[in-house]
């Protein structure tokens, strides 16, 4: 069976400890595999690999979001030699990484925003909240960012003229504010300026990060 399996992989030393460019590059192949794997009964998915898995395996828990909406959590096994990947069964604890998470190209294909030019707030070069709209339109501009594992909608009056300044977002579940904070160092189409991300989740905790707005084609 799959779960027992899985525990026993928890129990040996670390991959690829020798190499920390090696266990990169094997992480993020789990990582993908396991997200395409699980693409058909879990939706909004996200991965945590386990650094210590064995020579043979890889192994992920990925959470997200079943036909019902419930959000769950399930282990996913990479076999190292024939890249087969086994589902295992849900875990009973959903599993969720607390705070705000980078967007993946999973999440940016799975929030289809609709617009044709697009602003991202920017930290640590990775896309915390990505926004689109259309020039010179009144149709609300779209935005989406990923909150404990999970990938929220917003939206903005005023369309993409609106929001390169900064704007607020609103929509259900919470919202999010970018503030620019300052003029940017930067040339070309889509120059970043410093800004200010502020997120609140209904009945959470507001969450500030500092970072770059980015707005253009």
């Amino acid at each position: 069976m799959l779960k027992p399996l899985a525990a026993s992989l928890l129990l040996t030393g670390p991959a690829f400890g020798s190499s920390d460019e090696a266990w990169s590059a094997f992480a993020a192949e789990v990582e993908d595999a396991c997200l395409v794997a699980a693409g058909s009964s879990i939706s909004d998915a996200s991965a945590v690999v386990d650094p210590f898995g064995s020579e043979s395996y890889g192994l992920a828990i990925i959470s997200g979001r079943l036909a019902n909406d419930r959000v769950a959590s399930v282990i996913c096994v990479l076999d190292k030699e024939t890249r087969e990947v086994q589902i295992g069964g849900e875990l009973d604890i959903a599993v969720t990484l607390p705070g705000l998470q980078p967007l993946t190209a999973n999440d940016i294909e799975n929030a289809a925003l609709a617009g044709e030019l697009f602003c991202s707030f920017e930290a640590e070069s990775e896309t915390l909240l990505l926004a689109a709209g259309y020039v010179a339109s009144e149709q609300p501009a779209e935005a989406a960012f990923k909150l404990s594992s999970q990938l929220m909608s917003l939206s903005a009056q005023g369309g993409f003229d609106a929001i390169t300044a900064g704007t607020a977002f609103t929509g259900t579940g919470g919202s999010a504010k970018v503030e620019v904070t300052g003029q940017t160092t930067e040339g070309g189409e889509s120059p970043a300026r410093p800004a200010t991300l502020t997120v609140l989740p209904d009945g959470g905790t507001e969450i500030v990060t500092e970072g770059l707005w980015r707005c253009g084609p």
